[in-house]
């Protein structure tokens, strides 16, 4: 079994995305509008932002999830004994616990994988993070450890269709915007609310793994690949990271207006960097598209 990981990927989304291929969906289309993505949820349990679009568009593709009640020792009892043999299961366990990870017995920390209900009171376990398949954990290990338990399993699919330039034309649509809003959010960094900083570089960090993960997207296209290569370059990524650090580095800083004033000329240049390749997308007609003069997306 040959897992899937690539860079943009946390435990999550990668334990998700893997079972929706071992159950015989192809999830390349649930990243297909990750790039114009900008309403993320911030999760308050492990404080961090996470796509909204990409459950919803796994759902679309025929990926049905199904969160277990794991609020107490008795609840996990009674769905670990439910489960049924085979199911696939996207796991969330505390680090600490799980063998195959390098926090074994040294750190508390949330982890996700995948785990498979076999016989005789143990579970298959498959890790994308670290390539691990195949490991082994008791039910009593579920029982007492893991915090939580989704089930996957295929529906019918439903009307899924987003294409290149499609998503190019929501970017010009929206980015405008989303440049005057955080624009705005960075720069109050710099008038008493530095601790803002920190969840702003979280959020920053969220849209640097979309990012990659339309890029992955992009890569899988069939024809001329390295056209994307040249616009989601690496000199654009490290721009990208430059502004999350600088967030971070202003949220614990007094006199910050000097790195704060640098970070927004970072961010003013690359929402305007991407503008320009989604003009170079849109400006691609649908006949060249046809004709193989450039990729085409899912639609």
């Amino acid at each position: 079994m040959n897992l899937i990981y690539f860079q943009g990927l946390n435990c999550y989304t990668s334990s998700m995305i893997n079972a929706a291929v071992l159950i015989g969906v192809d999830y390349r289309n649930a990243i297909a509008d990750l790039w114009s993505e900008t309403d993320l949820t911030y999760d308050q349990i492990h404080h961090l932002y996470l796509s909204r679009r990409m459950p919803a568009n796994l759902e679309a593709l025929g990926v049905s999830m199904k969160f277990l009640n794991c609020c107490s020792k008795q609840e996990m009892e009674k769905n670990i004994s439910c489960l049924t043999l085979g199911q696939w299961n996207v796991v969330e366990m505390d680090a600490f616990f799980i063998p195959w990870v390098p926090y074994y017995h040294t750190l508390h920390s949330f982890h996700y994988f995948i785990a498979r209900k076999e016989e005789k009171g143990f579970f298959s376990c498959f890790d994308p993070t670290y390539d691990k398949t195949y490991m082994e954990l008791t039910e009593e290990d579920m029982i007492s450890h893991a915090s939580d338990i989704c089930q996957i399993h295929k529906i019918a699919e439903k009307q899924f269709c987003k294409g290149i330039r499609q998503e190019a034309q929501e970017i010009l649509y929206t980015h405008r915007k989303t440049q005057e809003k955080l624009l705005e959010q960075i720069r109050e960094c710099a008038h008493g609310k530095q601790k803002n900083g920190e969840l702003l570089a979280k959020y920053i960090d969220a849209l640097i793994n979309n990012r990659y993960l339309y890029l992955h997207y992009l890569q899988n296209m069939p024809l001329f690949i390295e056209t994307y290569d040249r616009y989601f370059h690496k000199e654009y990524f490290i721009k990208w990271t430059a502004v999350k650090h600088g967030l971070y580095k202003a949220s614990f800083r007094q006199n910050n207006q000097e790195i704060i004033q640098e970070v927004c000329g970072h961010f003013q240049e690359l929402i305007q960097e991407e503008m320009d390749i989604a003009r170079k997308f849109v400006a691609v007609s649908p006949e060249e598209i046809q004709e193989g003069k450039q990729p085409m997306g899912a639609g």
